[in-house]
Parts: C-alpha cells; sequence; structure tokens
C-alpha cells in the first residue's frame, strides 16, 4: 500500500488533536454519576403512578399556603433520664406610672367605718400647704388629730304604752301599775347615769380601743320612782337588760367552790350582802388565797426589783391581807346559788338625800317573760352600767346563761326594787322567806294579774327534815278497878302549808 492519499482527502495528521475523531477514555465517576442522573429522571417520570404523589402533592400545597404541622413524638426514656420541662415565663409589662404632680395639691377625704364596740367612726382628713418640713416638726398644730364625739343620750320612757313596747307582759303582770305611772317621776338616776355614761367616753377618746361599746352605753331603757296611791308603798322601776355575776362564796354552805366560777374573769370572793360568819368551815378559797400572798411577799423581798414593780408587789400584799381577814370573819352570797340582782354604785351615798334610792338588802322582784321572780339586792356594780343579777337567776331566765354569756341582751328585763325594806342584820338567805316579803310587797302595788305566779326558788343548802319514828308504846295493864273513860283528845291546830320547792328554773 502506497502512503499517499488522494488529492481530494485531507491528511488528519495535519489537524489539530482537538479535531481528531479518535475516541476518548471516560472514567469511573462519570459513569457513576450518568447512572445516577438516569434514575433520578426515571424516579420523576414514575412518581406521579405511586401510592406518595398524593401526600407529596398536599404538603406542597401547605408550605405555599404557610401552613406547618408539627408532629409529637413520643419516646420512652430510661429511668435515669431525668426530663427537663420547659416553662414558659409570661412577663407582663407594667403600665406606665401616673404622672408626678407639678404641685401640691390640697385634700379633703372622708371615710365612715365602725369600731368593734359599736361605735361609727367618721374620719375628715384635710391638708393644707405648710412651711418646711425642718419648721413644721417644730410645730405641735402642723401634724394633730381632733376628736368630736356626738352621742344621742336617750330618754327615758315613762307610759305603760312604752313600757310594754319592751316587756309586753308587764300590763298583764301589775294590774295596778298603770295607775302608779299616771304620778311616776323620772328618776334623777337615770340622768345621773347617762351622765357617767358620757363622762366615762369623754375620759378615754384617747383611747379608742377602752370606749364604753355601743352595747353598754344603751343598757338601760328608764328608772322610775313610783309611789301607789292608797298603800304608799314607793317602788322604783328600772328597764333593762341582764348581765350576769359569778361573785361571792361562803364556807359554812360550800365548803367547795367550782374552779370554773372561781377562776373566771373578775370573780370577787365577796358581796355586798355579807354577815358574820356563824360554822367553822373555812372558806373554800382561803388556802388559795394565802399561797398568793406568800407569793407576792416572797417576790416583794427580793433585792434589784424595780420601783414600779415593788409598788404593785406592796399594793397587791395589803389588799390580798384583807381579803383573807374578810374569808375568816364573813359570809357571803354565792351568785351560783342564791337569787339576787346587782345594783349600780351610782346609788350608792343617795340614802339620805332620795328616798327611792335602792341598797344592799332591799327587797326585789324581777320580771321576764311572763315569769316573776323573788330575790333581794345582793351586789354592787360598776357606776356607768345598769342591769345585772346573779349567775343562779340567769340560769332561770336562761338555762344556757354562764359568767360570760348573759341571759338577756335586749332591754325586756324589768327590775321592780322596794327601797327601805332590808332586813338587818343580814344572815344567810332565806329563799322562802324572801319569796313571802315580795307577793306581799307587790300586792302594795295592786297585786299580780291572773295566771302569773312568783316563783319558787329551790334551796340548794336546805338540810331535809329528819322525821323521828314513833315510841313504842307499852300495853296497858288492866286495872282491878273499874277504867276511867277516856277522853277523846282535841284535834291539832292545823299549820298552814307551804308550797314545796319547786325545781330549780320552774315557776310553782
Amino acid at each position: 500500500m502506497s502512503d499517499t492519499l488522494p488529492p481530494d482527502e485531507p491528511d488528519e495528521r495535519d489537524q489539530p488533536s482537538t479535531w481528531r475523531t479518535e475516541p476518548q477514555r471516560t472514567g469511573l465517576f462519570a459513569k457513576l454519576s450518568r447512572f445516577i442522573l438516569l434514575m433520578i429522571i426515571l424516579g420523576l417520570v414514575a412518581l406521579p403512578f405511586t401510592p406518595y404523589a398524593g401526600k407529596i402533592k398536599r404538603a406542597l400545597v401547605d408550605i405555599s399556603e404557610g401552613k406547618t404541622t408539627i408532629r409529637e413524638v413520643i419516646r420512652e426514656v430510661p429511668k435515669e433520664i431525668i426530663r427537663v420541662q420547659e416553662k414558659k415565663v409570661i412577663v407582663e409589662v407594667p403600665a406606665p406610672p401616673p404622672p408626678l404632680p407639678e404641685k401640691f395639691v390640697a385634700r379633703k377625704e372622708a371615710d365612715v367605718t365602725t369600731f368593734f364596740n359599736g361605735m361609727t367612726i367618721q374620719t375628715k382628713l384635710e391638708t393644707n400647704q405648710g412651711s418646711f418640713a425642718s419648721l413644721e416638726r417644730l410645730d405641735p398644730e402642723a401634724y394633730k388629730v381632733q376628736f368630736q364625739v356626738s352621742i344621742r343620750v336617750p330618754k327615758a320612757n315613762q307610759t305603760l304604752g312604752e313600757l310594754s313596747r319592751v316587756n309586753p307582759s308587764l300590763p298583764a303582770a301589775l294590774p295596778g301599775l298603770e295607775a302608779m305611772l299616771g304620778t311616776a317621776k323620772v328618776s334623777g338616776f337615770f340622768h345621773k347615769l347617762y351622765e357617767n355614761k358620757t363622762s366615762l367616753v369623754q375620759r378615754d377618746l384617747t383611747r379608742l380601743n377602752k370606749i364604753l361599746d355601743r352595747h353598754n352605753f344603751y343598757d338601760c331603757e328608764t328608772i322610775l320612782e313610783l309611789k301607789h296611791s292608797q298603800s304608799s308603798r314607793k317602788v322604783m322601776l328600772i328597764q333593762s337588760e341582764m348581765d350576769v355575776v359569778c361573785d361571792g362564796s361562803d364556807g359554812d354552805r360550800a365548803g367547795n367552790l367550782d374552779d370554773y366560777i372561781s377562776l373566771s374573769d373578775y370573780y370577787q370572793p365577796f358581796t355586798s350582802y355579807a354577815w358574820a360568819k356563824r360554822g367553822k368551815t373555812p372558806n373554800p378559797l382561803l388556802t388559795r388565797w394565802e399561797s398568793k400572798l406568800s407569793a407576792a411577799k416572797a417576790e416583794y423581798a427580793k433585792k434589784a426589783l424595780s420601783a414600779e414593780r415593788n409598788r404593785q408587789l406592796k399594793t397587791s400584799i395589803d389588799y390580798l391581807g384583807l381579803e383573807i381577814r374578810d374569808m375568816k370573819a364573813r359570809s357571803s352570797l354565792i351568785a351560783d346559788s342564791d337569787p339576787f340582782v346587782v345594783i349600780s354604785l351610782v346609788f350608792r351615798g343617795y340614802a339620805n338625800a332620795n328616798a327611792y334610792t335602792p341598797q344592799i338588802g332591799d327587797y326585789a322582784v324581777v320580771i321576764h317573760d311572763k315569769k316573776i321572780f323573788p330575790a333581794i339586792c345582793g351586789d354592787y356594780g360598776p357606776t356607768m352600767k345598769m342591769g345585772e343579777a346573779s349567775l343562779f337567776m340567769a340560769k332561770a331566765i336562761n338555762e344556757k346563761a354562764t359568767p360570760y354569756r348573759r341571759p338577756e341582751s335586749e332591754l325586756k328585763v324589768t327590775y321592780l326594787i322596794f327601797p327601805g325594806t332590808a332586813k338587818k342584820p343580814f344572815g344567810p338567805p332565806n329563799l322562802e322567806e324572801w319569796r313571802q316579803q315580795c307577793i306581799t310587797y307587790l300586792n302594795d302595788m295592786g297585786g299580780i294579774g291572773a295566771g302569773f305566779e312568783v316563783h319558787t326558788w329551790e334551796d340548794k343548802f336546805k338540810k331535809p327534815e329528819v322525821v323521828k319514828a314513833p315510841e313504842p308504846t307499852t300495853p296497858a295493864v288492866p286495872a282491878a278497878v273499874p277504867a276511867t273513860p277516856t277522853v277523846a283528845p282535841t284535834a291539832p291546830t292545823p299549820v298552814p302549808a307551804t308550797s314545796p320547792p319547786a325545781a330549780k328554773g320552774t315557776s310553782n
């Protein structure tokens, strides 16, 4: 073969190397890339014909509309791993504060409230522009409180209609009362009582927590001085409530005393009605008072005590000594066993100035809820209070009464006191005698109405009567001579029977 080519065909050796048609060698990476691309194309072509086409379409639509779906995946976590729960903290942005004042603004404000003691308090705050603080703090007028108390002092009722408004049973219980009211006089003690109350309020104005409360300020409806036109029997009528006193002790009648009574607040071992001790049984509180005295003396003997404490102990020693001597020498009424009323100290000292002045030992009658109770004036009470009786009487009116709970809080209790009727010398209570005397004095003012009875008290200390057995008689020996005819014995003079004691708290 000749190396010479025809003149019409070019020689490839004379062409550039890039123009040569000689096949190039292909690498492994290029072949793999082509294969993957081919598979992707085939997958895209086949995808519309698979079950995933619809899901992919919905996902693409949600993404285009801005919707997202968060799937919660719960996995079991081993107990050793502690889960940490993130808490979302909401931080509130506070409202902007009010604008600061540009200058002082005067103020006047009022407020109304009610204290625990029933007093209505109306406060008025007034501010005015003053001088510099360094100057104002030196002036007592710059920062002060002024009290102005307004009290309506009650008037006394005088007519039967006014009295029956608070005690409806009075007209029927006392038929003669209406006639006596025609000449009745409002006692000066009523005005004196409320004068004492207002003075006490004035004294305690700077200690608001100690001011007499509303209930105890208005504790008396009226005090009337009555006189029966025919018998001339004087009567003081007091319309009030009933507080409870639990004082008094008497070793002769009661050798023991309930601690609930003797340890109660404000208990005193004595009453104003007292008499010379007659028995040998010591007062049940004597040993307790002697222990108090020994303890006070022992403390008083210590050195380095303050002057104030020494004064307190000295006063206590003197007072305990007087009480111990009184316990050894006298006996008193017992509030949980004897029926008596307490009269205000406002009466004390007026016996020679006013014929209607109640005094200790005077007989008294208490009317409440269609019941009439006999009693005496057995003790004195505070000058600013009215209406109080022994625990024994209080329980007869309301069995739930205690030293801390009054039997009647409304002004429904009527006290009739017969001045000048005290029987002297004083002695242990004779409840049946007290009852008969009260009946006599009620008759002097017209008696009691039909259907009403005076209560019969149970005497806790009355000793049972001992009935002696009849002595055996010796049979008569027949006489030798004919016996003289015997004369029939005369019948004994009948003794008026007394009503048997009724149960405590009931009427006979």
